[in-house]
């Protein structure tokens, strides 16, 4: 199992990117949470509440 080693934005479905981790060698993990733009979910990621949400464990479907 690769470890975390931060987060990273994808595209994801129906145009909306999703909050990604990020993992050893630059795999993509588990998208954490969608937005509706990528500016949207940089910001999520700029500002720790990826790594808040994703330490808790809560994994909610989209934030728009």
């Amino acid at each position: 199992m690769k470890n975390r080693i931060g987060w990273t934005t994808c595209p994801s479905i129906g145009g909306k990117y999703a909050v990604a981790e990020l993992l050893e060698g630059g795999v993509v993990g588990n998208g954490l949470i969608t937005f509706a733009t990528k500016t949207q979910a940089q910001e999520f990621i700029d500002s720790s509440q990826a790594d808040e949400l994703g330490s808790r464990g809560s994994v909610p479907k989209s934030r728009e």
